[in-house]
């Protein structure tokens, strides 16, 4: 096995992407060859799981190896470029996105998860009432009956009731209760794409990271660039022009990654254009109810004519409760339900009762009062220290739980994640969430870890480390 210079400058990926390229070259490695797995290269070499997945992946993005999902990676024979796709907006799964949902799902991979989607466990300790959770449970078990497929009528109903309060009028037979908002879009798409259909989703987004996963997908995905207050419409519509795409995925509040939101003058043209071009939106809400007012929803406008709602508890609530719900105009609903029991048959009756309860009483109102305020308290301070440390911020909300943060261009931010992982901190670098490389300098952090002392010491550190180097180069210069 070769081995990695510590004290050379060029970074530990690029000496191992370079050697295999290398060894594949000289005929040391051979086409249709398999590759040491991740695991076994990262502990012979003496380096983290992160950098050999890092090279691999880069090397599979190059098309001199490939993944093969379950048995590895492989070296691939030479091919032509194939200049009839457009690179820029055709997506390829990528088993590095898998590695980060892995990890961010995982507490025991991390001591301070500052690019996780979930708040601490302190912060959610209240919301469902301890007092009554075991009588529930007790209650729910007892009976042993399954909920139904379309979820339990009682907690479609306050379901229904809730959403009014946001100026969302839908009954609850428009209601499916799914687990968790993932597999709801996953529904949609199955009732709503056919092979070789088109789907439209914003770049940057988290979406974006999850559709990478779709292994067996038969439909195409094409992008649209996110700004500040909204999908670009120019882009869009030229994008629609062309492609003619059956849906349109958009998260309106809150958005995932940047923590934007959609401006009401936007949200009128998004739907304007979907009565022209005949597509479909969906519209992913499972951040919105963090939003210290109330704010413009597609779906509060369209009256179920081109929209569906996605939301879900698991976020403010617990990670533990898996359930989240689609509202759909109501000649879709039969399909999703449809698709649903194919897929799962019935969700978990124990989660329905418990979120049915919380939702009924006052303690979920006070409960989200609570974490917003907390929210907006923690963004304040985290945008304060990283501005003073260089980094900026694109969107200047005051709300959500995500900062779009770009660092400063002198900053390795590869260096800096791979240190990041061997300290037990989790950071998602930009390029996860974006099908370009606008987004290679940005990171996505989670305003409920990013105050803790430990990872202020961290980037501290990191970053006086970066200044160093670089005005040692530029002196070497």
């Amino acid at each position: 096995m070769f081995e990695i210079d510590r004290g050379s400058k060029v970074l530990l990926v690029d000496q191992i992407r370079s050697e295999i390229i290398r060894r594949i070259e000289s005929f040391q490695w051979v086409q249709g060859s398999r590759l040491p797995s991740v695991r076994a290269l990262s502990k012979q070499l003496g380096v983290s799981i992160f950098t050999v997945s890092s090279a691999y992946e880069d090397l599979v993005a190059q098309q001199v190896i490939e993944s093969r999902p379950g048995a590895g990676y492989y070296i691939l024979a030479p091919t032509a470029p194939d200049v009839s796709k457009d690179l820029d907006k055709i997506i390829a799964p990528s088993s590095l996105h898998a590695g980060f949902l892995y990890r961010a799902l995982d507490p025991s991979q991390y001591d301070i998860p500052v690019s996780s989607g979930y708040f601490p466990p302190a912060w959610l300790a209240d919301a469902v009432p301890a007092s009554v959770t075991g009588r529930l449970i007790r209650s729910t078990l007892s009976c042993s009956a399954p909920a139904p497929a379309a979820g339990k009528q009682e907690l479609r109903s306050v379901i229904a009731r809730q959403l009014r309060e946001i100026q969302i009028n839908a009954s609850s037979s428009q209601i499916v209760v799914t687990v968790g908002a993932t597999h709801a879009f996953s529904l949609i798409r199955s009732v709503m794409l056919e092979p070789g259909d088109y789907l439209l989703v914003e770049d940057p987004s988290y979406l974006l990271l999850q559709l990478r996963l779709i292994k067996d997908r038969d439909f195409n995905i094409i992008t649209v660039p996110r700004m500040a207050d909204g999908p670009d419409l120019e882009a869009m519509e030229a994008m629609l022009i062309q492609y003619r795409p059956k849906l349109f995925l958009t998260q309106t509040l809150i958005h995932n990654p940047t923590g934007g939101n959609t401006s009401p003058a936007k949200g009128f043209k998004i739907l304007s254009l979907a009565q022209k071009y005949d597509f479909h939106i969906v519209e992913d809400d499972i951040f919105g109810s963090l939003c210290a007012r109330q704010t413009l929803r597609l779906s509060s406008l369209d009256e179920w004519n081109r929209t569906f709602y996605i939301s879900g508890f698991s976020k403010v609530l617990s990670p533990a409760l898996r359930l989240g719900y689609v509202v759909a105009p109501a000649k879709f609903v039969e399909g999703l339900i449809e698709q649903k029991m194919y897929n799962l048959l019935c969700g978990s009756s124990l989660d329905e009762t418990i979120v049915t309860y919380t939702l009924e009483s006052g303690r979920y109102r006070h409960h989200l009062d609570g974490l917003r305020q907390r929210v907006t308290q923690e963004r304040v301070r985290a945008r304060e220290w990283l501005g003073n440390k260089g980094v900026v911020f694109d969107d200047a909300s005051a709300q959500g739980v995500f900062l779009w943060a770009r660092f400063p261009q002198h900053v390795d931010l590869r260096r800096l994640i791979e240190r990041a992982h061997d300290a037990r901190i989790f950071l998602a670098p930009g390029s996860l969430f974006s099908n370009t490389h606008d987004y290679d300098q940005y990171i996505r952090l989670n305003v409920s870890h990013c105050n803790d002392i430990r990872f202020k010491h961290f980037i501290d550190a990191q970053l006086d480390c970066e200044t160093e180097l670089t005005g040692k180069t530029e002196q070497d210069a």
